[in-house]
């Protein structure tokens, strides 16, 4: 590589750095406190870098939003799609994995949905990619019902997957995550039973 391509290069990984260090610290502050509460120097500061940095590569705090629900979706999709699942308890390993991580985040930022206006697009594409999943890990089963009882059984499958359920069982009620995991599993399973006795 020449002189000037490596700088370029250099340049641009620098770059890349530096937006995901403030990715990175709009995520942390999350985890701490309301999203109006964060202002841009509280991104920037715990970022390492200035209000400017922030403002020119992102425009705006919900700039800096939309950067952090376009790289979590990757990750959750990533992570969900990176392993086969032949069982129901295969399907909730994989979902205790991706709320182990996310979880927390993702009942925050649902806490403040009525209330902040920029949410509602990064939480319509979180639900959208959780339908998808859903329909395609639960396929082999959604694939026996018809009309009105497919739709019922996915709208189920959706209320016994959601990070809510999760939440309740390892915060509210102080499950281990193994715990978290039977008992969701086994949840999911009676519902999936009721298709075999009709």
């Amino acid at each position: 590589m020449s002189p000037r391509g490596y700088r370029q290069s250099a340049r641009a990984n620098a770059v890349h750095d530096t937006e995901q260090q403030i990715v990175d610290a709009l995520t942390a502050l999350l985890g701490e406190r309301w999203f109006d509460e964060i202002t841009l120097d509280d991104i920037a500061a715990t970022a390492g870098t200035t209000r400017q940095t922030v403002i020119r590569r992102f425009g705006s705090k919900t700039g800096v939003l939309s950067a952090m629900a376009t790289r979590m979706d990757a990750s959750i999709r990533a992570q969900r799609w990176s392993a086969p699942a032949q069982s129901v308890a295969d399907i909730v390993t994989l979902l205790m994995d991706d709320y182990e991580r996310t979880g927390d985040i993702l009942v925050r930022t649902l806490g403040q949905e009525a209330r902040i206006p920029e949410f509602a697009a990064v939480l319509d594409r979180g639900r959208k990619g959780h339908r998808e999943w859903i329909e395609d890990m639960f396929r082999a089963w959604l694939d026996k019902l018809d009309g009105q009882a497919r739709r019922d059984r996915l709208a189920q499958l959706l209320a016994q997957t959601d990070v809510w359920i999760w939440h309740l069982l390892r915060r509210a009620q102080g499950h281990s995550a193994a715990e978290t995991h039977r008992l969701m599993t086994q949840a999911i399973e009676r519902l999936l039973r009721e298709d075999r006795t009709h």
